[in-house]
């Protein structure tokens, strides 16, 4: 794996996506002007993802909206097989401050009975 430095260009997020426990470990780090993203998982969905993704990303196509016209979005539409799975989301919070445009903050669903 690739030797980022959390805070100078790098972003590592780990995803614990609930009831598959497929746990995926998403880096980006801005390299260039791009984003390159290694993910590392037991999901084999999400294993497509590496080969399906570009090589590099643009942080503002990581970014973009409407999300029909998102790069992220499109690729995991095409690899993933749910679509409540949260690694879309993660891949662009990991981008987004790989990229230095958001702040390191944690993000969180939990179910309120």
């Amino acid at each position: 794996m690739t030797d980022i430095h959390e805070g100078a260009g790098g972003a590592c997020v780990v995803v614990d996506p609930g009831v598959c426990r497929f746990r995926t470990k998403i880096t980006a780090y801005y390299k260039d002007g791009n984003i390159c993203y290694e993910i590392d998982s037991d999901c084999p969905h999400a294993k497509k993802l590496t080969e399906c993704m570009p090589a590099e990303v643009s942080p503002f196509d990581a970014l973009r909206m409407p999300f029909d016209e998102n790069v992220i979005y499109k690729v995991c539409g095409k690899a993933l097989a749910h679509s409540a799975c949260p690694l879309p989301s993660a891949l662009i919070k990991a981008a987004e401050v790989a990229a230095g445009f958001g702040l390191r903050r944690n993000v969180r669903f939990e179910f309120e009975s």
